[in-house]
């Protein structure tokens, strides 16, 4: 979360709404569950989010993307306790590779966008996506625009971003950058309103980002040969990420009971407090979690992130305590915690995407090198 100082007060308010908001989607969810239907997350007014037909457009073009059966965002009925239990084959992870930036715009025509300040609301919801990918080239080199994708090594797994408050996905690239040169595709969308567009930064229709996140998967996945990303992504190897409020967004997907995606194999969430998602967490998933937190978060006291996640996340659990503040670990190359936050999160995502759980060793050892930097407990 990138916020002037004029603004934190500000900031820290719509957090605090936010909350109320989100708890009051509790309510509905137990008003629901009485009578007898399961209601999704936050008490929308667009109701549970079927898959319709949606349009994909690219920066300067205009495609029609294939008629999705697969589900945008967490499943009317009671999730499955249990992770994914797909067998996941070993692939490389020694590899680095040249990196590739497009981006393409998908809506989704089931949802709604919320009236937001001058901005009067929408039928439908409109979610530029930014994607950082593997492309042909010697590695090393800055991302280049469209660049063509290495698709002799693929598909590759694929990782769900979402951006904190005020900022796009953008401000994450250098971040972005270096799992995409590890071998991930990277899908960043820009969050309808809490981006800052339509209106101004807001968290009007913030649980709304929960279904976002899960119709982005679908896209992705339903882009079609002829499009240079199509076939990029291996279905069955997908991670979600997030920083800030995009941290709670990526946990959402991961956990919650209103908002699981059990395609979500593995979640890494960066710089918070889950408690802030005040919604039922499904324990005991087996799916692992990265939590990252800094022990001088401008935003979220410290001592509370921490104690939640050892009350309230189940193994297999990593929970990072970096000797830093709020953004500098996800986005300054060069900050001794930015580099520690590069390391562990390929290798996190190495264990649970790539079929090598030996590499989860290596998040540990890594903190544990560099205890100036930070901490981990398990």
């Amino acid at each position: 979360m990138n916020v002037p100082r004029p603004q934190r007060r500000e900031v820290e308010r719509r957090r605090r709404r936010r909350a109320l908001m989100i708890g009051a989607g509790v309510v509905i969810l137990v008003v629901a569950v009485v009578a007898g239907s399961f209601a999704l997350f936050g008490g929308s007014d667009d109701g549970p989010v079927a898959a319709g037909t949606s349009s994909t457009t690219a920066a300067t073009s205009t495609k029609a993307a294939p008629t999705s059966t697969a589900p945008t965002s967490a499943p009317t009925t009671e999730p499955s306790t249990t992770a994914p239990t797909k067998a996941m084959t070993a692939i490389d992870t020694d590899r680095r590779y040249a990196v590739g930036t497009s981006s393409l715009t998908f809506v989704d025509s089931s949802r709604t966008t919320s009236a937001n300040g001058s901005f009067g609301g929408a039928p439908t919801r409109t979610l530029p996506t930014e994607f950082w990918y593997p492309a042909e080239g010697a590695s090393g080199g800055d991302p280049t625009a469209d660049a063509t994708p290495d698709k002799a090594h693929g598909p590759y797994p694929l990782v769900l971003f979402a951006h904190g408050y005020a900022v796009t996905p953008d401000f994450y690239a250098p971040l972005l950058a270096r799992w995409a040169a590890a071998g991930y595709v990277v899908a960043a969308p820009v969050f309808p309103i809490l981006s800052g567009s339509d209106g101004g930064a807001s968290h009007v229709d913030y649980e709304k980002t929960f279904g976002d996140a899960s119709f982005v998967i679908t896209q992705v996945l339903d882009l079609p040969k002829g499009d240079p990303l199509g076939g990029l992504v291996d279905p069955d190897r997908i991670a979600a990420a997030g920083h800030s409020d995009g941290e709670v967004v990526s946990f959402g997907v991961g956990f919650l009971a209103c908002c699981r995606d059990t395609r979500v194999r593995s979640v890494i969430a960066m710089a918070g407090d889950l408690s802030n998602a005040n919604n039922p967490s499904v324990r005991d998933t087996g799916t692992p979690i990265l939590h990252i937190m800094e022990t001088n978060d401008e935003y979220d006291p410290y001592a509370h992130s921490i104690q939640w996640d050892r009350d309230n996340l189940t193994a297999p659990r990593w929970m990072v305590s970096l000797n830093s503040s709020h953004v500098p670990p996800y986005t300054q190359p060069g900050d001794p915690a930015f580099e520690l936050v590069s390391s562990i999160t390929v290798a996190f995502l190495d264990g649970t995407l790539k079929g090598h759980p030996e590499r989860l060793d290596d998040v540990s050892s890594d903190v544990n090198a560099q205890p100036d930097v930070g901490s981990i407990e398990r």
